[in-house]
C-alpha cells in the first residue's frame, strides 16, 4: 500500500483520481439516494437537487480536460455555483421536511468541506495563470493540416469500400 506522501506526488491524469471530485461524486450519489422518498408535490425539488449535485461533477470533468487553465478555472467557478445551489435546495428540503434535519446538516457540512478543497484548487490555478499564462502545461495542440489530410484520406478510402 502506498503511503500518503507517495500518493500526493503521483500525477493525476484523470479527473476521477481527484479527491475533490470523489467527494462531490459521493455527495451527488448520497443526494440521489436520500431524495427518493420526496413526496409527489416535491418531485421538482428532487429533480433540482439531482441536477445541481451531478452538475458539479460534470463541470469538474469538463474543466479538467480543457486546453486552457482559464477554461478550467471557469468550470471550477461553475462547480462552486452548483454546489451552493445544492446547499440551498438542501436547506429547502429540510425546511419542508422532505429530508431530515440531521441528513441536511450532514450533507451541507460535507458540501462545505468539499467547497474548501475546491477553493484551494481554484486559488492554485489562479496563481499558475498569473505566473505562466493561460495555457495548461502539456496542453494538446490541434493537429496540423498534414495530420488532418491523412485522416481525411483514410476516411475517404473507408467510405468508398
Amino acid at each position: 500500500m502506498k503511503d500518503r506522501r507517495e500518493m500526493e506526488n503521483q500525477k493525476i491524469v484523470n479527473v476521477e483520481q481527484m479527491p475533490v471530485y470523489q467527494a462531490f461524486l459521493g455527495l451527488a450519489l448520497e443526494v440521489e439516494n436520500g431524495t427518493r422518498d420526496c413526496g409527489p408535490d416535491f418531485r421538482w425539488l428532487r429533480v433540482q437537487l439531482l441536477r445541481s449535485s451531478e452538475s458539479v461533477c460534470a463541470n469538474m470533468a469538463e474543466g479538467f480536460y480543457s486546453q486552457y487553465s482559464t477554461e478550467y478555472l471557469q468550470a471550477l467557478y461553475r462547480c462552486r455555483r452548483e454546489s451552493r445551489e445544492t446547499i440551498t435546495h438542501l436547506e429547502y428540503a429540510g425546511a419542508t421536511r422532505q429530508l431530515s434535519e440531521i441528513k441536511v446538516t450532514s450533507l451541507q457540512s460535507r458540501y462545505q468541506d468539499a467547497l474548501r478543497q475546491l477553493a484551494n484548487i481554484t486559488s492554485s490555478i489562479e496563481r499558475k495563470i498569473q505566473e505562466r499564462g493561460k495555457a495548461k502545461p502539456g496542453a494538446v495542440l490541434k493537429e496540423t493540416e498534414a495530420e488532418y489530410s491523412v485522416q481525411k484520406d483514410r476516411e475517404a478510402r473507408t467510405d468508398s469500400h
